[in-house]
Order: structure tokens, then C-alpha cells, then sequence
């Protein structure tokens, strides 16, 4: 006797396209949970291929650095400020930044999207940068994550481009990129090569604490210098010695003083990642610790032809936005008469203060630039 074959009934168009939908949950599932791994324990976070899921103004396509975008300089102009309503000086001179770099992607970040930030990718710190005791601090401090995590330049608000940035990197052999390229990096002749990091001088005299301001700095994605500032703070925050103005702490003068450190101990390659690789900071680190890197120091007259600490400087009177002589073109001519190399104009605005803006600084940024 032939074997008889029990059919069972054939399920319902309904039932077949239930089964669909649980497969592909079911798929999703398993795609989501990779994703999510690296928020459980910070330690593997490396800030890699992970999309900007904030809202500050400018980044909704900006990628965050990937493995293979460490050698470029992408095209992201970082600025900060309180809120997004920005005063009308700083306004003008932003503006002046983004038409003469059309290419580039104008950020602005806020006291908001700066927390959002460190919550987001430095959770560990959250804990030390909430302890910072005024929002000035915490605005140098978070600058050192806007050039780690995602490269580019920064600007300070009271700064005026003069010519296109891609000019200076030029100069020094520096590839930039689109802010939302990714596969083409890898097909770049210099691509890969070096982490960079830039930093102008101030004036003339090197042993000037102020000398390296933190109003302007440049890089590469993934430059472990700008762990350093971070480090710095979390100890001396562990260690209660952080009861200290703001230049000290988290902005000039600390900087100048990690510039120093890094030169002194840690310029070579693999030596400050051995280093960090005991501290919380270990899991900011990239897989190519072994990868060159190096810190640049522009000559003064490429970013602060004026300098607010030269009393007897023949800007002072034209530059100075606290000045009754202010005026924006003569500064301008005076500056480029004597450096024509200059590519940025910082008129030291000092609206900062420890509780919050500086009431008589804010007068002269909201009045208009005439």
C-alpha cells in the first residue's frame, strides 16, 4: 500500500504575513543589539561609527569620526554659545566665517548640547563636568570633545575670518574633507598617515601663560592630546585642587601647560595612549594607538594678530571692541597691511565672567558692527 502523506492546511494570507513581520522583528532585534552593546560598559566605547543623535544647530548629518577618517580634517566650523540666539557682533563675525567656507559645516552648540554631548559619548565624565562650577568652564572643557570626537575646527565667537581655512591646512599637508564623506577618505594619498592638532600663538613672548589661547584650535579626529585637558581636570577635580579661576583650570594657561607636557613627555607615537590606558579615560582610545600624531603651533599673525595682552599694540585702538575707537574695516586694514598671511581676527570681547556673561562686555557684542 502506497504511504499516505498528511497535508496540513495551508496557512491564510493573514497568518503568512504575521510570520513575515516576526522574522523581521525578530532581525531587527538582532541588528539593535550590537548597536546598544557599547553604551552597557563605556570601557569598549571608542566613539567610533556612531551618528550625532543631538539637535545643535548644523548637526544633523554630521558623522562621528570612523576608523578610517583619523589622517583628515573634515570640514566642521564648531562654535558655542549660551543659547542659539546669538549677539549681533558675534552674528556678523560668524557669519563672516561661514560665506568665506561655504563647504564647511557651521555647528553651534549650546550649554544644553554641550551636557547632551557628554552624556551621550563621555557618560564617565558627566559626574566631574557637572562638578565645574560655572558654565565658562564647561565651555573650554567641552571644546576638547568637539575636536576628539569629531575633528574640525573650533572658533571662538569674537573671531572674523579673513581668508578660506582651506588655505592654512594646505600649508601644512593637511587633507580636508566633507563633514559627510566617509568611503572616498580611504582612496586619499595622505589619508591615514598623521593625527594633526593646531594652536596659534598669542604675541611674541613664548613664556607668556596666556600665550596659547584656547579661542581657536583645529584637528584631526581621534588626536589623543585632547585627552590631557581632561585628565587634568578629572584629577585635580579627585583631588579637590580645582578651586581656581577658569584660565587656569580649563583654559588658556591649562592649555598652554598640556602643550607643554605633551611635547615634553608624550609626542611619541603610542606613549601618551600607554599612558591613558590606566586612567578613565581608556576607553576613548582608538585601536591605532601606534598611529603618528603631532601638535602644530601657528605663528602669531595666522590666527591672533591682535593680541589683548600688548598694551602699546597698534590695533588696540581699532580692534578693541571696548574701544570708542573701535571700527571693523580699519582693523582689518591695519592687520592685513602688516600680515597679509592672517586667516583669522579674534577682537577679545571677554563676555565671560564666573557667574555668566560679563553685563558691560555684552553691551559692546550686541550692538551692531558698523
Amino acid at each position: 500500500m502506497t504511504p499516505s502523506i498528511m497535508l496540513g492546511k495551508l496557512p491564510s494570507q493573514s497568518q503568512l504575513l504575521r510570520r513575515v513581520l516576526l522574522v523581521v522583528i525578530a532581525l531587527l532585534v538582532v541588528g539593535i543589539i550590537p548597536v546598544l552593546l557599547p553604551f552597557a560598559h563605556f570601557s569598549t566605547h571608542k566613539c567610533q561609527d556612531r551618528r550625532l543623535a543631538l539637535t545643535p544647530q548644523g548637526t544633523e548629518s554630521i558623522l562621528s569620526p570612523t576608523t578610517n577618517r583619523l589622517g583628515v580634517l573634515p570640514k566642521i566650523i564648531h562654535q558655542s554659545w549660551s543659547t542659539r540666539d546669538l549677539p549681533s557682533k558675534f552674528d556678523a563675525w560668524s557669519r563672516s566665517c561661514r560665506e568665506l567656507n561655504p563647504d564647511w559645516k557651521w555647528v553651534l552648540w549650546t550649554d544644553e548640547d554641550n551636557l547632551n554631548l557628554v552624556k551621550q559619548y563621555c557618560p564617565w565624565l558627566l559626574e566631574y563636568y557637572l562638578q565645574l562650577s560655572s558654565e565658562i568652564y564647561r565651555a573650554d572643557l567641552v571644546r576638547n570633545l568637539y575636536m576628539y570626537i569629531y575633528g574640525g575646527i573650533y572658533v571662538d565667537l569674537d573671531t572674523e575670518c579673513l581668508r578660506p581655512v582651506d588655505e592654512l591646512f594646505k600649508l601644512y599637508h593637511v587633507p580636508t574633507i566633507s563633514y559627510n564623506a566617509s568611503d572616498e577618505v580611504a582612496s586619499m594619498d595622505n589619508a591615514g598617515k598623521e593625527r594633526k592638532a593646531f594652536f596659534g600663538r598669542m604675541g611674541t613672548d613664548d613664556e607668556f601663560d596666556h600665550s596659547i589661547p584656547n579661542a581657536w584650535m583645529a584637528s584631526t579626529p581621534g588626536h589623543p592630546f585632547f585627552l590631557l585637558p581632561l585628565k587634568s581636570v578629572i584629577d585635580r577635580l579627585s583631588r579637590n585642587d580645582a578651586n581656581t579661576i577658569p584660565e587656569a583650570l580649563t583654559g588658556p594657561v591649562a592649555l598652554k601647560e598640556a602643550i607643554n607636557m605633551y611635547g615634553d613627555q608624550y609626542a611619541h607615537p603610542g606613549d601618551l595612549e600607554v599612558h591613558l590606558q590606566s586612567s578613565i579615560l581608556n576607553g576613548m582610545l582608538y585601536s591605532q594607538y601606534k598611529m603618528k600624531h603631532s601638535i602644530e603651533i601657528l605663528p602669531y599673525w595666522m590666527v591672533f594678530p591682535y593680541s589683548w595682552a600688548q598694551d602699546g599694540s597698534a590695533y588696540r585702538s581699532a580692534c578693541s571692541i571696548g574701544s570708542e575707537e573701535y571700527d571693523r574695516e580699519n582693523c582689518k586694514q591695519l592687520v592685513t597691511a602688516d600680515h597679509k598671511d592672517s586667516f583669522f581676527l579674534t577682537c577679545w570681547s571677554h563676555t565671560w565672567s564666573w557667574e555668566g556673561h560679563d553685563p558691560n562686555s555684552m553691551k559692546n557684542v550686541e550692538s551692531k558692527l558698523i
